[in-house]
Parts: structure tokens; sequence; C-alpha cells
């Protein structure tokens, strides 16, 4: 997940309660019966707490925002209570005492949190979805913001039968009432309420067992068994390994996963139930490009890594995210090899040491640090540590600080003192300089990833200190492939050597072939039959940016060049489909019959500006709006609309990315004028906006 916004907190009003309230109330068990509305986009039902005591309090409170409440009830009695639009307050004063229970009956329109995608149309597809970290699962359900108060949660939810409910937990039973039907499902440990999650769409599954028992489900798209195959490929295997590494049984019933339309991040490790962006659905020839592996292993290592114990505050977050990002890294280390593992991890130090260098380093214990620091600076202060520890000390230190802070909240030096426990070493210094210094230590990593031969090669021929006729003899080896393409890189930048392409072309290989697909933006003519052979390769990256150079570079044979990939889509954000239209409208002659030619640019035409609409992923729109922009489809009354709708967006990048544009757009008078005229076309939100931006 991105980085947390919980500094936030300590600007509202009111955190003082946070302080009175924990630890002193421990509520330990909810039990929820809700039902969604997926049209009024609306959440109603009943949630009830069990609570103990400890100390005694004034206030005890919940929250809730932006909910009507029908009844509270205490220990079986109607309770008197205030509501400031955050909180639920029950303010008579309270002894300690064990065994409380608050029943809430409510109804809730959620701003956030929690997603309705696809219901304002006949075609899109229909989900309702949540996201609880960053947004609060208070927006759908009475709950305790604070992650440090860990609840077992039981919920039902009733919702139309047509579609598949997935909740945190084990499913119970499935009873049917008319046109709903009632999932329940059973949690049997405590997590804190961001780890909440709900997901409903239509969904088929594939099912495979750990090799200690647990279920393992996997949901896919009706029509999508494809895809799943390749997608979740090494779900079991990665399960596995990390549950034998870690050293500490998985910790929940089971693990579900599930791909939903429009995601705000990659993807959520909500407790048993990770969420994912539907982009990673990829079929046989996307998974060569793009795969789901390293999402799927970091989300699961979070059922470790933030779920069972999680981080106290931000200035701890590395807990969470960078183990998350170094386990999936040793995942994928099983499935891809040494290479690839220190290949992240020497991608990811070059960025953190830029980064250093120019005055902006931060330190992993830094509350306000970035995604970079927290999850690639915290893996890699976790790879140094094991060198430093030894692998043994290092597995016993992770395996005894799992289990001594089991459901509960942890702190950076939890850790370390089962570090230094477990090895014997002082770690003061290595904490220092790793966890609290802002400077990135680039020569002492550098010269830890130098010991893989690879990585030592590499730094290299970045330094200039390989021959041309050594770079030749590297061609032509097994030498971990991102060496190839730097090789190639290079090569074609500053001049184009006919014959050593066309041999490079002859090799068949996959990754030199697409190095060379995206290394000759100018291709020499001699070297067009080989180059076209790329329109051929099973790569989408390598059609996509071969059918464009190619396009660009011999514009008279265009033709021909769309007539052999008109039936590729490419990945499911259908980037290459969209490059296509958007030759084919641009192409004069084409296609060569001039009678059907207006006809079929009219249709290519419609079918870009529908991807620019709500019916389709967020992926797929972006991608639409890019070439739009280039085409003059904005022209089109349609597609201007649909451009204004994804300005108020829930996903914030292609909000920002989307207001970019239309901002663009707005320089020139033209548009202005056609803006103006799609005022009284659009809804509140889109026109409140639209008229913000005109004035």
């Amino acid at each position: 997940m991105k980085k947390q916004l919980w500094c936030l907190l300590l600007f509202l009003p009111g955190l003082e309660l946070h302080a009175q309230q924990y630890p002193d109330v421990d509520f330990t068990r909810a039990d929820a019966r809700l039902h969604i509305d997926p049209y009024k986009k609306e959440v109603s039902g009943t949630v009830s707490y069990d609570f103990d005591i400890h100390k005694p309090v004034d206030t005890v409170y919940l929250d809730a925002r932006n909910m009507t409440f029908e009844h509270v009830v205490l220990n079986g009695s109607p309770a008197p209570y205030s509501y400031d639009g955050n909180r639920l307050l029950l303010t008579p004063g309270f002894k300690a005492s064990s065994g409380n229970r608050i029943e809430i009956t409510y109804r809730a329109v959620p701003e956030k949190a929690m997603y309705f995608t696809g219901w304002d149309s006949d075609t899109a597809v229909r989900q309702v979805w949540t996201q609880g970290q960053g947004r609060f699962a208070s927006n759908w359900l009475p709950t305790i913001d604070n992650r440090n108060e860990k609840v077992e949660y039981d919920l039902c939810l009733s919702f139309l039968k047509e579609y598949k409910v997935l909740i945190n937990g084990r499913l119970e039973s499935v009873s049917e009432s008319d046109s709903l039907k009632v999932w329940c499902y059973d949690m049997k440990r405590p997590m804190s309420s961001y780890l909440l999650a709900v997901a409903i769409g239509k969904y088929d599954k594939l099912t495979e067992v750990s090799g200690e028992g647990i279920p393992l489900e996997s949901y896919y798209y009706p029509g999508d068994k494809e895809k799943a195959g390749h997608t979740y490929e090494h779900t079991s295997t990665v399960f596995d390994y990390l549950e034998k590494e870690i050293g500490v049984k998985y910790p929940w019933q089971n693990y579900k996963q599930a791909p939903v339309r429009d995601f705000l991040h990659a993807g959520m490790e909500n407790t048993t139930l990770t969420l994912f962006a539907d982009s990673f659905m990829t079929d046989a020839t996307g998974v060569k490009d793009r795969n789901y592996l390293n999402v799927n292993a970091h989300e699961m290592a979070h059922q470790w890594f933030g779920n069972l114990v999680t981080a106290h505050d931000d200035e701890h977050h590395w807990l969470q995210e960078g183990f998350a990002t170094y386990y999936a890294l040793l995942a994928e280390r099983e499935v891809w090899g040494e290479d690839y593992y220190y290949w992240k991890l020497y991608r990811s130090a070059e960025m953190l040491a830029e980064q250093s260098d120019e005055g902006l380093g931060e330190a992993v214990t830094d509350p306000g640090a970035s995604s970079l620091t927290f999850y690639e600076k915290g893996a890699l202060v976790l790879h140094r540590l094991r060198e430093i520890t030894g692998d043994a000390a290092f597995r016993e230190a992770v395996k005894q600080y799992l289990q001594k802070h089991a459901y509960a909240s942890v702190v950076t030096s939890d850790f370390l003192e089962e570090a230094e426990a477990a090895s014997g070493a002082d770690l003061s210094e290595f904490g220092r300089i790793w966890l609290k210094d802002s400077i990135f230590p680039e020569e002492e990593i550098m010269a830890s990833l130098r010991k893989n031969s690879f990585i030592n090669t590499y730094m290299r021929l970045e330094a200039g200190d390989i021959s041309e006729e050594e770079q030749n003899a590297l061609l032509g080896s097994d030498i971990y492939y991102p060496a190839k393409q730097y090789i190639i890189s290079r090569r074609n930048t500053d001049s184009v050597d006919v014959a050593w392409n066309r041999e490079l072309f002859e090799t068949g290989n996959f990754h030199i072939r697409q190095a060379l697909a995206l290394s000759l933006d100018r291709i020499p003519p001699e070297l067009k039959p080989e180059y076209e052979t790329l329109l051929s390769d099973s790569s989408y990256v390598t059609v996509e940016q071969s059918l464009f150079r190619l396009w660009r570079n011999f514009r008279s044979d265009a033709p021909r060049y769309l007539d052999q990939t008109k039936h590729l889509e490419g990945f499911s954000d259908r980037s290459l489909r969209i490059l296509w239209l958007a030759l084919a409208v641009l192409t004069p002659d084409y296609p060569e019959t001039a009678e059907s030619r207006e006809v079929k640019k009219a249709v290519w035409r419609n079918e870009l500006i529908g991807y620019t609409s709500d019916n389709y992923a967020y992926e797929v729109r972006r991608n639409a709006f890019a070439i739009a922009s280039q085409t003059g489809l904005f022209k089109d009354k349609a597609a201007l609309r649909n451009l204004v709708r994804a300005c108020v967006h829930h996903t914030w990048n292609f909000a920002s990315s989307s207001r970019e544009l239309l901002g663009k757009l707005l320089r020139e008078q033209e548009y202005a004028d056609r803006l103006r005229e799609l005022l009284p076309s659009l809804g509140d939100k889109e026109k409140n906006y639209l008229e913000s931006v005109l004035k």
C-alpha cells in the first residue's frame, strides 16, 4: 500500500480522546449485520461491540463519519449519546468493568473508503469495494480508527443475489431471500479496522490449498479463466515459501485475493482478503512484460508484517512496508533467480542514492517519509542487516519478533532487540546509519550488491569499463538480460551499426529484440525488413513500440502495418488497441478501399471516444485521453464531457492527470466555449469543479 496519511490525525480536533480511550477502553469483538444498496450508494444495518474498561473514563466513543443513527443501546438499555459528525460519543461516565456491549443501528452514504463503480451505467462492470488504509473504515462502519485497537470482526452482509460478496475471514453461510443473498463471514483473530474489507462483484475463482492446509482462493471475472491461470500462476509457491522463510505459520484461517476496477493503488493487504487493481490480470502474452507476482507476494507478506504485527505509528511504518517489500523480493527470487533479486535492490539503491545526493534523503523512521524510503530503503535495511547478523540469527530474530508481538502493535526497537538477542551483535551504530540518518549509505550498499557477479558487471558497464569486444561476448552469453539491453540501448544511442543490429535481430532472443524495438527510434532503411518482424513477436510492449516507429518511419507502408496488427488489443489497459485506432484514423490512405474509408474512420473515432467513458477502467480512459488530445477528438462533446467527469474521479492520480489535460485545453478559447456549453448536462460534482476552473 501507499504510505498512510495517519499523521493527519495530529491535526484533527478531539485527538486527545485517543489518549483517554486507548488503551483504557479495549474493544474486543464486533458483530455486524449490514445491507448495501448500490444504487443509493448507501450502507445500513446494526453493529454491536463487546468492550472492557480498564480504568474509569468520562467518554467512550466510536469513529463514525457522516452517519445517522436509529438506535444506540448500551448493555441492553437505550444510551444517551452525542454525535459531532465524526464520532459517536457515550458520555455518562464509565467505571472499570468488563463484558460491556454497545449496539448501534445506523445508516451511511460513504464519501470515501467504500466505492461504488459502474452502478450509474447499464454497460459498465458493477462493483462495490473498500479501501480502509488512509481512508478510514469509519466512513461505512462505526469503528475505531486507531490502528492500535485490535478487534475480532464478524460481518454478515446482504446484497443482490447475482453478485458474490467477499469479506475478511472464512465464509460461514450464504442464505437467500427474494432478490438478496446474505453472506456471513467469521474472523477468529483480532485486527486493526483499516484492514476491514468488502468486495462485491461477479467473480469465479481458482482454489488451491497450501502445504499446511490453508485454503487459497483467487478470484477472477467470468470469462477471464485463461488470464487467471497466468496471473495467479505462482500463488501457492509464494505462499508456501513465505511461511517457510518467515518461520511463523500463517496466522489467519484462509487467504483470498480479488481484482477490482479503478482501485486506488496496486494492491491492499486486507486481512485474509487482498484486493488489487484488475489491470494486473493478463494473458499468456502480456504476462511476459507485466505480471502480478510482486504485488501478489508483497500483499501476502503483509499478512504477517502489518496485519499480525502492526506499526504503532508512522515513525515505524517501515516495519510494514519495508518488510513486505523485502519478503516479496525473496519470494520473487525463488521464481526468477538470484540476479533478479540483486537487480531490483540495485535499482532501488540507485534511486535512493540520487535522492540523497540531491539533499532529499530521508530517514526510514521519518514519519513523513516517501514510499521510496519506507518500501525500498526499508527492504535494503533488512538485506544489509541479514548480511551483518547472518541467516540463522536473522531468521530467529524475525520469528521471535512475530511470535512475541502477535496481534499487537510494534515499534522499531521491538525488532532490533530481537536481532541483537539472536546475533549477539550491538546494532546501535547500524540503527543510527540505516534507520535514523537521512543520508543514504551508498558506498556500503553498493559494496554489498557488487558481490553478485551480474551487478558487478552491470556497474562496470555503466562506468564504461567494458570494451566493445567484451560487450559483444556478453550479448552472446547467459548474463541476466538488463545488461544486454543496456549495451544495445547505449550503442544505438550514438550511431546505428546496421550489420551489428542485423545479427542481434537474428538471435531470436525475446529481451534483445525488445531492446532493439525500443532503441531504434530512427530505423535505417537497411534494417527495415528485420524491424518489421517485431510486429509478430509475442510481446505487447514490443509490438506497440515497433508499430508506432514503423508507422512514423515508413508512412507509405502504414496500411500494411495496420492490417497486420488490427486484431490485437494488448494489455487490459488497451494501450495497443488505442494506439492502433489513432494511427488508423491519422493514416490518410487507410483503409485502401476509398469508398469505405470515411465510414470506417468514423467507426474507429467512435470506438476511441467510447474508451474515454466510465464504462471502462481508468487505465483505459487515461490512454484514450492521451490519444484524444493528439487527434482532436475532444472536439466531440462526449469525449469532452467524459474528461470533465474524470477530473472528479475517486482515484487521485487519474483525476490529477485529467485535470492537467483539461487545464491545457482551457488555454484555447474554442474549448473554453465548448466546456461552458456542457455545464447544464453535468452532474453537481462535475459542474461545481468545471465552474471553479472556468472562473
